[in-house]
């Protein structure tokens, strides 16, 4: 099984750590680990550092938006990995392969860490700094899981690589048990971490935390037709203890949340980091700008080819309900997500007075940096971010206890909307007096739209609410285009039609739209993606059924 390739190939992984106190503007440095290089507190700092970045290159290189953004239908292009929003992949599709090694890739290093800091360590290595750095290894380890389990529903759980590459054939363990592991690890993080950073974007308690809370809440319904409440309360529990104790933050302006100079701000709770100059190694970059970008004036002339847009159903969910029961549209989250015609950006291409986009249909704004410059200090290339990605923040932590406390009720009114409502006040939207399940899954999309999670919290709502929300999905417009989109005075959208007698128009409360030559058709075999076939034919047990994982209490 491939497993095995990537354990051999760790040496390579590790060959680059940093120990400084920016992952931004320091070169990764040091070589393989030896036994002595675990000799002191910086050291074993620096063997962590890869996993911000590196571990996860082969995900966040491409496979993040098409499984976390496109598999959501927030975005969409019938040239570009459709088949991603059209439930078409198959397990030959290299991004899917791509993902698989690169969340594998996570769990390997950080099993590798473990083992070497736990085996390596020289007695100047003090217990604190020994006992962080496995924990930050596990809160990494947890979250490739997260998305794993996500993704594929049953995975292969394990934490010796040594025994994978000796036992390579191995079976699936059920989704109960890559819960319980996650939880697991996350708890020993949370239990380590210290609660302040020890350096600029170092994971602390609230980061392990946070994700906790999201694991309780993921959990708590997964295949259940009502929702634990003691899963729902652990969420509430930790969700209050991150917005009383840890000093975090929401951001007054949506849009700073999306600047490079923003990185690791008050309302992150955890990041990837990632080494932006162009002088860096290529597997501690993001390399997504060029992915995203629909017109490279808008990173000062810097290359992209993007063919991506708005899914039709995305741009739909801008439309809200207002205090006066009238269809209202909001722009501060829309604009910071997506470009419209018309639309100006004062902080994109400042040293030409800003950007204008003179286009007339819709292109991908969050993700999108900006130019070398101005912007960003000089730190955008081809194919070269300087932007993080966020894997966890503070707004993920309020909807999270807001849906914890809807439960399996039908409404939520009063107090426990006051997190909800800070939200809709951040966007300049009219708040909420009362809430249902389908506000909370608006919500969520508008807010994490084109942040690579959409889809991972679409499939807990699956898992349980499978009849609602496989209607859901199959009325997502998913695959439909359109000709041109107006703006129209107050910020509402509507699809206009070139009247072209070879496409299929579709009339919606918004326009027309182009319906698809091929529909999307989503049924129970097509949530969850196939194991690379690759994977599979060296590993038969991936197609048998799981087995239990035995956990070493």
């Amino acid at each position: 099984m491939k497993l095995h390739k990537y354990i051999a190939g760790l040496a390579t992984l590790l060959a680059t750590a940093s120990c400084g106190d920016d992952f931004l503007n320091k070169i990764p440095d040091g070589d393989y680990v030896e036994d002595n290089f675990y000799a002191s507190d910086a050291a074993v700092a620096a063997a962590t550092a890869p996993l911000y970045n590196r571990a996860w290159f082969d995900y966040n290189s491409r496979a993040i938006w098409q499984l976390g953004s496109m598999r959501a239908n927030d975005v969409y292009s019938p040239y570009n990995s459709p088949q991603f929003a059209l439930f078409t992949v198959d397990a030959l599709n290299s991004d899917l392969a791509n993902a698989w090694q690169g969340l594998f890739s996570v769990v390997t290093m950080a099993n590798a860490t473990i083992h070497n800091v736990n085996t390596k360590s020289l007695p100047e290595v003090t217990e604190r700094a020994r006992l962080s750095a496995i924990a930050e290894a596990r809160l990494m380890r947890g979250c490739a899981y997260y998305y794993a389990v996500h993704i594929w529903g049953p995975v292969i759980l394990f934490e010796d690589n040594q025994d994978v590459v000796d036992n390579p054939v191995r079976p699936r363990n059920y989704e109960e048990d890559v819960f319980e592991f996650i939880i697991r690890d996350l708890e020993y993080a949370a239990s380590n971490l210290p609660e302040t950073p020890s350096a600029t974007g170092r994971a602390t308690c609230w980061s392990a935390k946070a994700m906790l809370a999201k694991t309780y809440l993921s959990r708590s319904g997964w295949g259940k037709s009502q929702r634990d409440q003691a899963d729902l309360d652990k969420c509430k529990q930790l969700c209050l203890d991150i917005i009383d104790n840890s000093g975090a933050e929401l951001m007054s302006d949506y849009h700073d949340l999306f600047k490079y100079r923003h990185n690791n701000n008050v309302e992150s709770l955890l990041q990837l980091q990632w080494y932006a100059s162009a002088d860096g190694p290529w597997y501690v970059k993001n390399t997504l700008n060029s992915d995203l970008c629909g017109d490279s004036k808008m990173m000062g002339g810097v290359a992209a080819w993007s063919a991506l847009s708005p899914g039709v159903d995305m741009l739909m969910q801008y439309a809200y309900t207002g205090a006066n029961g009238k269809t209202k549209w909001e722009a501060i989250r829309r604009d910071a997500t997506f470009v419209t015609p018309g639309v100006h950006y004062d902080y994109i291409c400042i040293a030409d007075g800003g950007y204008t986009y003179d286009g007339n249909s819709s292109i991908l704004k969050k993700g999108v940096p900006g130019g070398p410059d101005d912007d960003n200090d000089g730190y955008v290339s081809v194919m070269n971010s300087p932007l993080n990605t966020y894997v966890v923040r503070l707004a993920n932590i309020y909807l999270a206890y807001t849906e914890a406390c809807l439960g399996n009720n039908a409404t939520l009114s009063g107090e426990e909307l006051k997190y909800f409502n800070a939200l809709r006040r951040r966007a300049g939207i009219d708040e909420a007096t009362s809430i249902t399940l389908d506000d909370l899954i608006r919500e969520n999309r508008v807010e994490f739209s084109l942040e690579y999670q959409n889809w991972y919290y679409l499939i807990d709502l699956y898992k349980w609410k499978p009849e609602k929300m496989m209607e859901y999905f199959n009325n997502q417009y998913r695959g439909y285009t359109w000709d041109e989109i107006a703006i129209g005075e107050h910020n509402e959208i509507s699809f206009v039609s070139a009247g072209d007698d070879y496409k299929t128009y579709v009339e919606t409360p918004y326009g027309p739209v182009i319906e698809p030559s091929v529909k999307a058709n989503i049924n129970a075999g097509s949530i969850f993606l196939p194991y690379p076939e690759t994977d599979v034919i060296q590993n038969p047990l991936l197609k048998k059924e799981p087995e239990h994982y035995k956990f070493n209490d």
